[in-house]
């Protein structure tokens, strides 16, 4: 029998070429024709020209338009802070986040601190509950990856390089708007570490402990979206129709996980960041490519569904132990195919760093994490996984 759960509606959500068009409307209708809007983006971002677009079609609809466009590729709880101090000075009604996940992350949060007395710093893992009402939220991803549009979660680093976390649903936006049109101007590299980030929030989602059949509907779907198209989004960055299932792929995922959570790939992938500042996509593949097929060693059950929606046809395997090994070996494939550095030479760490990796990976804003894995490594393992995560070649 089916356990007893609740699923909470997602953010609205509104998908289409040139979507973004429509933009001054979708201001208007929730704070009106007047409104004064604090955009949030990040400078690279910025240097696309895609924020002064935004800008000039807020600005000719006679809304007043500001630009905060200081986010770090790994916001800090400052950042935020920062962002929320504009949002004060221009007295904005809402806070239209422009970018990939670290932008999204900061204006999300950014408008609940705006509200409150308290600082970013205060709402670490929950420290204190957020602010019960935020500033309003249009959130536009200009990746296909954290999936950070449709989640209530914002992550954000503290002074000394702790990850952390914040989650509360005054963190939702009112509308997220996936527009093709964004992504298409995302190097190759980018495109591929955040691709892959979509796929393990999509396969940590479906196989987490909490996950429901609704979650599962979505988790597979999305891992059958990025597996079928992030190559051709890698390989032929124009291809409009790849890019627009690769903005689905991530956002059914982002709701999956935001439904439940992640797993031990995400805990890994949290530590090597606090470590060595590896980029988060880069850090939970890598961490998916070890865990995946220990994982489905265990589960073959569990992981079996995954490797048919990574592409796996299960005429061409035999049983279910060897159809979900199959899955593990296409996802590595798949990493491979995208050019994802497999070494972390490049961020001096090896092998020998093992220890330190497992003792990040249990802090208190990671445990969790593996806590809810399907599959809960003992210690030995834990050391084993982290070993192989760091002497990859």
């Amino acid at each position: 029998m089916l356990s007893a759960f609740t699923h909470e509606p997602s953010p609205a959500m509104s998908y289409g070429l040139d979507r973004v068009d429509a933009l001054p409307d979708d201001v208007a209708a929730l704070c009106g024709a007047a409104a004064r809007v604090l955009i949030v983006t990040d400078p690279g971002v910025a240097a696309t020209g895609i924020p002064d677009a935004a800008a000039r079609r807020l600005a000719a609809a006679g809304m007043a338009v500001e630009r905060f466009d200081e986010v770090e590729s790994d916001p800090s709880a400052a950042s935020i802070d920062a962002a929320s101090r504009k949002a004060r000075s221009h007295k904005a009604d809402l806070l239209l986040g422009i970018g990939g996940g670290s932008a999204l992350d900061v204006a999300k949060l950014a408008a609940s601190v705006a509200v409150a007395d308290a600082p970013a710093e205060s709402y670490a893992v929950m420290a204190n509950p957020l602010p019960s009402r935020a500033i309003r939220k249009i959130l536009i991803p200009t990746t296909s990856g954290t999936g950070a549009e449709m989640t209530r979660t914002s992550v954000y680093g503290l002074d000394g390089g702790r990850k952390v976390w914040a989650w509360g649903r005054t963190l939702k936006a009112d509308l997220s708007i996936l527009d093709p049109s964004m992504t298409l101007g995302l190097p190759g590299p980018l495109t591929a570490a955040t691709g892959l980030d979509a796929l393990v929030h999509a396969i940590e989602a479906y196989t987490h402990v909490r996950s429901t059949p609704v979650v599962a509907g979505m988790a597979l779907q999305a891992v059958a979206l990025v597996a079928q198209n992030l190559e051709r989004a890698v390989t032929t960055p124009g291809d409009v129709e790849a890019r627009g299932r690769m903005a689905l792929g991530s956002a059914l995922a982002g709701v999956a996980i935001d439904a439940c959570g992640t797993g031990i790939a995400h805990a890994y992938g949290h530590a090597l960041g606090t470590l060595a500042h590896v980029h988060h996509g880069r850090a939970v593949a890598l961490a998916m490519r070890v865990t995946l097929p220990w994982s489905a060693l265990r589960r073959p059950d569990l992981y079996a569904p995954i490797a048919t929606a990574l592409g796996v046809d299960p005429r061409l395997t035999g049983d279910e132990s060897e159809h979900a090994a199959a899955g593990a070996d296409r996802f590595e494939t798949l990493l491979r195919s995208v050019g994802l550095p497999v070494s972390l030479a490049d961020k001096g760490l090896s092998g020998r760093d093992a220890p330190r990796l497992v003792t990040v990976a249990l802090a208190a804003e990671n445990r969790p994490m593996i806590d809810n894995n399907a599959i809960r490594p003992d210690d030995a393992e834990l050391l084993d996984l982290a070993r192989a995560i760091l002497d990859a070649e």
